[in-house]
């Protein structure tokens, strides 16, 4: 199957364009840190809290038993497979913990959440209205978006979605953000295989009503097997859904994307074959916030004669 990629100014110019309600899938490079300024720690930050977490422990057969199980895991695995050794040696309470510590490193002195460029840029762009947003959907334990949400003056709804549950919808005219993983300080957050792959019908019958309704947008998503990724491999086989959807790829080689991609490929084949979605590469979300969020100079003129 060929697949055609875009550049970051089509997926730009199709955000702009598009005049009805939206839903972005953001995952974690979103809230990142980057170039070492604020936000969330890297996969490999976090790894780090959970190394020290272990030594903290004063035991170092702990630390021997968790290097020698997470010996030989892949890159892509380790995260998962570190946490789940946490909860296998300490239980769900010691997750919450690290996570814990992990969120409030990026807390300053006068407790305020440090906020990276892209999340101001992103939600700057809403309140400049470039583009409307119906509901956010992350995989993210953070709450930086709302953060920046309540300091640029917008309001919206959190929901930290962990038990089996139908999401809450239309509840009034704010934007929704849903945790797909829990939120850092409200009660547990997913993070292992188990936790991630296990089924939850209500959850993805949810979200297969949103997917079919709005425009999609994912972006800084890995695209493992989740909550998510299950509930659009549903929609996308239902040919009376009128679904358009923007799939974004940090890597700029599209033979890369083909080769390491290829099972998500295989679950969009429907999509593709209807030429419901659209793929981009190397799209970094620090970018292209960053030009969703300027005020071009004809909307200028316009807020320039209203005041």
């Amino acid at each position: 199957m060929a697949i055609e990629f875009h550049p970051e100014r089509s997926l730009v110019r199709r955000i702009k364009n598009h005049t009805g309600g939206t839903t972005f899938l953001l995952g974690a490079a979103f809230s990142q840190t980057h170039n070492g300024g604020p936000g969330i720690p890297s996969v490999k930050g976090v790894l780090d809290f959970i190394e020290s977490y272990v030594k903290e422990k004063d035991d170092p057969q702990d630390f021997i038993d968790y290097q020698e199980e997470l010996n030989g895991t892949s890159p892509q695995e380790k995260y998962q497979k570190a946490f789940s050794i946490i909860a296998s040696f300490y239980g769900q309470k010691a997750v919450n913990e690290i996570i814990r510590k992990v969120v409030e490193s990026n807390i300053d002195k006068n407790d305020n959440h440090l906020i990276p460029q892209a999340v101001k840029d992103f939600v700057s762009g809403i309140k400049n209205n470039n583009f409307r947003v119906n509901n956010i959907i992350t995989t993210n334990f953070d709450t930086l978006l709302e953060e920046e949400f309540q300091n640029q003056g917008i309001q919206c709804n959190s929901f930290s979605v962990v038990s089996d549950t139908q999401l809450q919808e239309n509840i009034n005219s704010n934007i929704n953000i849903y945790h797909l993983h829990g939120i850092w300080d409200r009660g547990d957050s997913m993070h292992t295989t188990t936790q991630l792959q296990q089924s939850r019908a209500r959850i993805e019958t949810s979200l297969q009503n949103i997917l079919g309704d709005d425009l999609v947008v994912v972006m800084a998503y890995g695209g493992w097997e989740d909550s998510f990724t299950r509930a659009l491999a549903t929609v996308v086989i239902n040919s009376n859904s009128e679904y358009d959807i923007l799939w974004s790829f940090f890597e700029s080689e599209q033979a890369k994307i083909e080769y390491s991609r290829k099972e998500l490929f295989d679950t969009l084949d429907d999509a593709i074959s209807r030429g419901r979605v659209q793929f981009y590469h190397g799209i970094d979300c620090n970018s292209v916030f960053d030009k969703l969020g300027q005020v071009n100079e004809i909307k200028k003129k316009e807020l320039k004669n209203a005041s």
